[in-house]
């Protein structure tokens, strides 16, 4: 390895270092600052933390949080609640049909296929068994009493759940909408905060994580890439102060669409998915009377200490209004300078928005010791997730 490639790798490290660092205090800044749970609160770093549509929302709520302090709510992640719940409801042991079927001889084909394509107005086994009342009562008269078999069957929890998320069509809302979370901004709580980096703790032990971090940027770029190490080691050195204020901020829970709501403008489009008894039962039964002993995914896979859904998003921290200045105690040369300009047009740490867009703006100014002060204004009207509000499995179905 040449001097050259060992220099490389060794400012790499201590950038990754450094900012582990800075988002632990920035961490601890926000849950002291907002009055927030270490045990829960999850910090969001990257791009993409516009709130602008509904389903915007709903992709952080999907997403699963990894046991870290921080992460980035990549929408295209492969570990969300949907898939999950849906590996999870395919594992487990549906109630017999046999008697149903039988009661039905040759008519079991033709309710399958209605059923196939008519949802009930409720899902739940009485909604179940007055749908197909009112099929049988025009097309097979005779078989109205196996209703009895039918309705045994919609009592399990775990069939309503399967044919629930099926009707869906891959389509899967939340509860809550874009509009009631401007709702809840409009009486928010304005919050603000100050940041030395020179003096702010960056222990995070206490926190559920239990101090894990999952940095993937530096100051200056989001996905680092060693282009800004150099300024970011040197900015970092030297210490920053950040100067925090969010005009608005709320809490704001929902939870998968278990009801339909066809009042809701936005929500009458989509179809309810999720039965909570049904996880319930998996989580809480992890024998064979409730989970499928031919399946691949078990129990443990799904639940145990490195299962695929330990934790879901119950709740995201927003704010609106948003103002972050960022002061350098580093003197930069007149090339730094250019670099630090470029950068901060294009997004840079802790929010990433780009100046020009969503309502952004981002104002560079150099003293005459060549510090910097870096101004980023997110207007009224643009929802930005600061973080979420994980919750344990074993505390929602303990």
């Amino acid at each position: 390895m040449s001097q050259t490639e060992t220099l490389d790798k060794s400012v790499g490290s201590s950038v990754n270092s450094a900012m582990d660092t800075l988002t632990a205090q920035w961490y601890n800044a926000m849950v002291t600052g907002l009055g927030l749970d270490p045990t829960q609160f999850q910090l969001y770093q990257g791009p993409n933390s516009m709130m602008s549509t509904s389903q915007d929302m709903w992709n952080v709520f999907n997403a699963v949080p990894p046991k870290s302090i921080n992460n980035y709510y990549n929408p295209n992640q492969t570990n969300n609640f949907s898939s999950a719940y849906n590996l999870i409801l395919e594992a487990l042991v549906p109630a017999s049909n046999s008697s149903f079927q039988s009661c039905m001889g040759d008519y079991y084909g033709k309710w399958s296929s209605y059923f196939e394509s008519h949802d009930p107005a409720e899902w739940t086994a009485q909604g179940v068994s007055d749908l197909f009342n009112s099929w049988a009562m025009r097309n097979a008269p005779g078989k109205a009493g196996c209703v009895t078999g039918l309705t045994n069957i919609y009592i399990n929890p775990v069939d309503i759940a399967v044919k629930k998320f099926a009707s869906a069509g891959g389509k899967y809302a939340w509860n809550k909408t874009a509009d009631q979370l401007k709702s809840a901004l409009a009486g928010g709580a304005q919050k603000s905060f100050t940041l030395d980096s020179q003096t702010a703790s960056s222990d995070v032990k206490h926190t559920w994580a239990s101090g894990k971090t999952s940095v993937f940027f530096d100051i200056f770029s989001f996905g680092g890439g060693g282009k800004y190490d150099k300024l970011t080691t040197k900015t970092t050195s030297a210490g920053v102060k950040i100067d925090a204020d969010f005009q608005k901020v709320t809490t704001f829970t929902a939870g998968p669409l278990a009801v339909n709501d066809p009042n809701d403008p936005i929500l009458a489009d989509f179809k309810a998915w999720y039965e909570s008894s049904a996880l319930a039962k998996a989580y809480t039964t992890k024998d064979n009377t409730v989970w499928n002993n031919q399946s691949s995914t078990t129990w443990d896979k799904a639940f145990g200490s490195d299962g695929f859904l330990q934790r879901l998003t119950s709740s995201l921290i927003v704010a609106d209004g948003v103002t972050i200045t960022m002061t350098s105690n580093a003197s930069y040369d007149t090339s730094e300078r250019t670099e630090i300009e470029a950068a901060a047009k294009a997004g840079i740490w802790p929010f990433f928005s780009v100046s020009g867009q969503g309502g952004t703006t981002t104002e560079v100014k150099f003293n005459d010791k060549g510090n910097f002060t870096i101004t980023t204004k997110i207007a009224l009207g643009n929802p930005q997730v600061l973080g979420v509000l994980q919750s344990p499995m074993s505390a929602i179905f303990s």
